[in-house]
Order: C-alpha cells, then sequence, then structure tokens
C-alpha cells in the first residue's frame, strides 16, 4: 500500500501536474473577482475616452453593480463547470493513460495487486482535487471581498466550496473508474462529458435532479447566491429562484452521502474489472 502511494504520488507530482491542477483551480475562483474589480478602478481613467456621458455610465454600472456573493456565484459556477472539464485532461495520464493493452499487466509486474494498484488512485487524485478546489473558493470569496467589500454569510461560502469540491472528487472517481475499466483515458474524458452534458438535463426532465451527485453543482451555485445580498438585479432573481429549492437540509445530505457512497462503489466496481483481467500463468505442470 504505501509503495502504492509513493508511485501515485510521484507520479502525480512529476510534469508539474500537481501544481497545474492547485493553479488552475485557484485562477478560476479569484479571476472573475479579480477581472470586474479592476475593471471597476479603471472606468474612473478611461472617462474622458467614452464618446458620451450615457454610454460612460451604462459601462460604469456593467462593471460595478456587483457583490461579493455575485462574485462567488461566478466562482462556483467556474470551479464546478470549467473545473470538472480542466481536470479530465489533468488526470487523463493517471486515468487510463499510462495503460496500454495490456494494462492489466503493469500492477502485477510491479508487485501490486489490483487493491494496491486501484485504491492509491481512487484516494489520492479526488482528495487532492477536493482540497484544491475548497481552498480556491475560499481564496476566491476573500478576493471578492477585497473588490467588493460587503457582508456575507460564510455558512453559506463554505457549504458552495464544501458541494463544489464533493461534486469534482465524484467526478474524478467517475473518470478513475471508467479509464482503468477500460485502459483508455480517451474513453473516459468522452464518458464523463457527455455525462456532465446530458445527465443532468435527463434527471431534470425527469423531475430527479435532487437527491443525487449532479444536484451538488446546483447546491454550490444556490449557497453561493445565497451567501449575501446581490447588488445586481438580474443575478439577484436567477440567486432567489435557483435557492428555492436546492438548499434543503435533507438534499444537501442525501447529495452529499450519494456522491460519497457511489465513489466508494466505483472502487469496488473498478478493483473487481481489474481481477477479471488478470494473467495467471501458474497452470498445471506439462506432462513429461
Amino acid at each position: 500500500m504505501i509503495n502504492g502511494l509513493r508511485k501515485e504520488m510521484m507520479f502525480f507530482s512529476r510534469g508539474g501536474r500537481l501544481a497545474a491542477v492547485i493553479l488552475v483551480m485557484l485562477a478560476l475562483a479569484v479571476m472573475s473577482p479579480v477581472m470586474f474589480g479592476m475593471m471597476s478602478g479603471m472606468m474612473q481613467t478611461l472617462k474622458d475616452a467614452m464618446p458620451d456621458e450615457e454610454t460612460y455610465t451604462q459601462m460604469l454600472d456593467l462593471y460595478t453593480s456587483f457583490s461579493a456573493s455575485d462574485m462567488i456565484m461566478y466562482n462556483a459556477e467556474q470551479v464546478a463547470g470549467i473545473g470538472s472539464i480542466v481536470i479530465l485532461f489533468l488526470f487523463k495520464a493517471a486515468a487510463g493513460g499510462e495503460q496500454k493493452k495490456r494494462s492489466v499487466l503493469i500492477p502485477q509486474c510491479a508487485g501490486l495487486t489490483a487493491e494496491k494498484y486501484t485504491l492509491p488512485k481512487f484516494l489520492i487524485y479526488p482528495l487532492v482535487i477536493f482540497a484544491a478546489s475548497v481552498a480556491a473558493m475560499i481564496a476566491g470569496a476573500g478576493m471578492s471581498l477585497i473588490f467588493f467589500p460587503s457582508e456575507l454569510k460564510w455558512d453559506m461560502v463554505w457549504l458552495s466550496a464544501l458541494c463544489a469540491g464533493i461534486y469534482l472528487a465524484f467526478s474524478t472517481a467517475v473518470q478513475f473508474c471508467i479509464g482503468l475499466c477500460t485502459g483508455s483515458s480517451n474513453i473516459a474524458v468522452v464518458a464523463v462529458i457527455i455525462m456532465h452534458m446530458i445527465l443532468p438535463t435527463v434527471l431534470s426532465f425527469f423531475r430527479v435532479d435532487r437527491f443525487n451527485p449532479f444536484a451538488l453543482s446546483s447546491i454550490a451555485m444556490s449557497a453561493a447566491a445565497g451567501s449575501g445580498e446581490s447588488a445586481n438585479a438580474l443575478l439577484s432573481a436567477a440567486g432567489t429562484a435557483s435557492a428555492a429549492g436546492e438548499i434543503s437540509q435533507l438534499n444537501v445530505i442525501v447529495s452529499i452521502g450519494t456522491a460519497l457512497v457511489i465513489s466508494v462503489m466505483l472502487y469496488f466496481v473498478t478493483v473487481f474489472v481489474l481481477h477479471t483481467k488478470e494473467v495467471h500463468n501458474e497452470g498445471n505442470e506439462p506432462v513429461l
């Protein structure tokens, strides 16, 4: 087990993959408040360049009619949305990319059982993306307060960060299950992208878009919307509508619990599939 963890950490950190995950998640979380905050500050210097006062007023309203909670909504959307796609490609090498046609020979030749080969992957990568996304969301909230000072409900900020982090960890577990079972990282990437694009729509169509792992993305957005008073009329209306049925204690607990249970089940499915692919050379002794 220790050898498997050491091997996986070396593989993850080599080539800057670990640093890339941290930097990407941090960039997604702080990009919105920094961009809108800097544009708000630049508007005063651009006043003379505007063709008329009305144009200047419209541009000023565009970049100043936000609060910290509005920025946190943008952060949650980018971390849970764009982040889920980015990590697919950052984790490709570990989720089947290191395997070739004889992928099952890797753990066997290295002296690792299927369990010792798979468990480090299901521990390290989901936990790292969870920690990185939560830390990025909290850092983004702090940056939002710097540029858009306002009151925040930090319990809602933490809830938004927690749900976004678990959602990404669940997505990572799905990617590793598909990638390791098929031995193809490309199949895993395509399957998870299709899952993100189609399943939420299908679940919503059948009105079962709550109490499941895919509801965590919506809960993260709703919690971000409820973290403070919006200064933007459009975002305020959207946040109120989305938060109406999403943030309930039962929905949050069941969605988080379901994501964790399914992630554990995916590990056992992966181990079972790898066992079925094992090569056994210990046949009967040849008859002389």
